[in-house]
């Protein structure tokens, strides 16, 4: 085999061994029109569209588009869980990055972009990118890695995030389930380590 053919096959066995490429994971595929995420701002009728090129914005009533927002510095791999977007209580957008320890964020009025250089604490240098977010009810932040699942409490106001260790961990994840967050936030514990 060339080199070539043999980091493909090294490429495909990652995906089935993590189970978030494009074809493993039902929950990690791209759909028709391109886009990696959608989420539903139903207090400003606002269907937000996370894509590779860029983040869309549509008025769900007229299904008209109000604004495209490019993210500067974006990359997406494919190889790992991709990245996510969560809408926080303002209706503002979180977009993660699936390569670093990284997010944006976009304000809900003005699609004004502000990035976020996150600093991890409470593991290896290997873990890099978020593949998954979710506002939990207090408003906390939290995220997937993208290539290791483990899970992570962000505080965007210091550019930081610990990591948590829940008893049932969603191990190989690429998305959070309906299920973990509830089950999560009954649980009420002391989650952030020291």
């Amino acid at each position: 085999m060339n080199g070539g053919k043999i980091w493909m096959v090294l490429l495909l066995i990652v995906n089935m061994i993590a189970g978030c490429g494009k074809e493993g994971n039902p929950e990690n595929r791209m759909d028709e029109r391109g886009s990696l995420r959608s989420s539903m701002d139903a207090a400003r009728n606002r269907l937000w569209v996370l894509g590779i090129d860029d983040v869309r914005v549509y008025d769900a009533a007229k299904n008209q588009l109000i604004g495209r927002i490019v993210l500067p510095g974006w990359s997406v791999a494919r190889f790992i869980c991709l990245p996510d977007m969560a809408l926080d209580r303002s209706g503002s957008a979180f977009i993660s990055s699936n390569v670093q320890a990284k997010l944006w964020r976009i304000d809900a009025d003005s699609f004004e972009v502000k990035e976020h250089e996150i600093s991890l604490h409470g593991r290896e240098q290997w873990d890099i990118g978020f593949g998954a977010l979710a506002f939990a009810a207090d408003g906390a932040l939290y995220a997937l890695t993208s290539s290791a699942g483990s899970l992570w409490k962000i505080d965007i106001a210091k550019a930081s995030a610990s990591m948590i260790d829940p008893d049932n961990p969603p191990s190989r994840a690429c998305a959070f389930t309906a299920q973990f967050l509830k089950d999560f936030e009954r649980s009420r514990k002391p989650w952030t380590l020291p």
